[in-house]
Parts: structure tokens; C-alpha cells; sequence
């Protein structure tokens, strides 16, 4: 999800708590512990319904809950690196609709968003916006690169369906609509935005449609 600049930013000007890259408060500690724990409930119960080994859906679910894990630390770290103060935060509505969706077959796995205090102006904005989608598209490079030297294998369709989640994120995380990552990497590069959303686009048609992880 997108990076969410909080009300009190939006009042008046809020210092950074420290330009330290990767610093992580006691409570964003306990916020992305059952985040985490959440997404990977999430991932199992989608897997569960696939034919993968029990190795498989391991490897799947830990794809599927890394998506989610870098997008929102490539946010907090691009945001720190602007010297904002940048903490992942669980939303109560996220939470239990990604607790809904481990016993739903519908999904909404968002259980928070990096929360980010400062004056981040529309480029700084843009360019954390972007960090998430990006790591998703890179995880889906990696994973579409290994998928030749491990087709014969029992793991081909666990990777194939990490690379379709990854990417799948990445294209929704970019529609350029209200709280997405879209909307600020929009206002901030129209031209920008528009190559990525095409690569990432292309990505998940690939992998989802051509490929057929399931």
C-alpha cells in the first residue's frame, strides 16, 4: 500500500526522530510482527487449495508474504533515506479484513501501511510511492530467472505463483487511484509512471495468464 503522510504532517512541521536508515520503533516492531503473522495465515490459506508438496506451499507462502514485507520496507527505507521518520503501522479495517480473507476465498491482504511524518514534497513522495511496486517487479525478474534451471522440479509451480503475486501486486499498487502507490508516483512523473505501470502490467499478464501458476 501506499506510504500515508499523517495528519499531524499535514498541520504543521514535523522533525524527523532520526535520519537513520532502517531504524525500527518498539511498536512498529510489534505492528510488523502481526502483519507478518497475518499475510502468512493469508498466504497458507490461498495455498492450501493448490496441488503443491508441502515444500511447495512453504516456498510459495514465503514468497507471498516477502512481496508484501519489502514492499513496505522499500517505503520506510526510501522515506528514511529523505531523512523523514517512517514507521510501519497496522490499520484496524486492514487487519480484519486480511484476518477475514485466511477463512474467505476472497482476499484483501493490507494490514497496514508505513506511516511517514515530515514535508515530504510531490518528488520525495513519489520516488517512496514507487520503492514498493519496484521491489515487486525486481522479485518477479529474480524469480521469472531461476524458473529454467528449476523446471523439472517439484518447486516450478510454487516459484511461478510468487512471481504471479509479486507482480499482480505491483500492477494494483500502481493504479494511480486514492490511497495506491499509484496516485503519487502519478502526480509526481505521468511519463514515469506510465513505464512502469506498462512493465509491471506485462509482468502479470505473463506470469498470471500465459504461464498459469494455477
Amino acid at each position: 500500500m501506499a506510504p500515508q503522510v499523517t495528519q499531524e504532517t499535514r498541520n504543521v512541521l514535523v522533525q524527523p526522530r532520526s535520519t537513520q536508515i532502517f531504524r525500527f520503533g518498539q511498536t512498529e516492531k510489534k505492528h510488523l510482527l502481526v502483519g507478518i503473522a497475518l499475510v502468512i495465515a493469508a498466504g497458507i490459506s490461498f495455498f492450501l487449495n493448490t496441488p503443491f508438496s508441502i515444500a511447495g506451499l512453504i516456498l510459495a507462502t514465503v514468497l507471498f508474504a516477502t512481496g508484501f514485507i519489502l514492499h513496505e520496507l522499500a517505503h520506510k527505507y526510501v522515506a528514511q533515506g529523505y531523512g523523514l521518520w517512517a514507521e510501519f503501522r497496522l490499520n484496524l479495517t486492514g487487519v480484519l479484513l486480511t484476518a477475514l480473507s485466511v477463512f474467505s476465498p476472497l482476499k484483501f491482504i493490507a494490514p497496514g501501511a508505513v506511516m511517514i511524518s515530515g514535508l515530504p514534497d510531490r518528488d520525495k513522495m513519489g520516488r517512496t510511492a514507487l520503492a514498493g511496486p519496484v521491489v515487486n517487479m525486481i522479485i518477479t525478474a529474480a524469480l521469472l530467472a531461476i524458473m529454467p534451471t528449476i523446471r523439472a522440479t517439484s518447486l516450478f509451480q510454487a516459484v511461478l505463483a510468487g512471481a504471479a503475486i509479486n507482480s499482480f501486486l505491483a500492477v494494483f499498487n500502481l493504479i494511480p487511484f486514492a490511497i495506491f502507490d499509484g496516485q503519487k508516483v502519478y502526480a509526481w512523473n505521468r511519463r514515469f509512471w506510465a513505464v512502469v505501470f506498462i512493465i509491471a502490467l506485462a509482468m502479470t499478464i505473463y506470469t498470471n495468464f500465459i504461464l498459469h501458476p494455477f
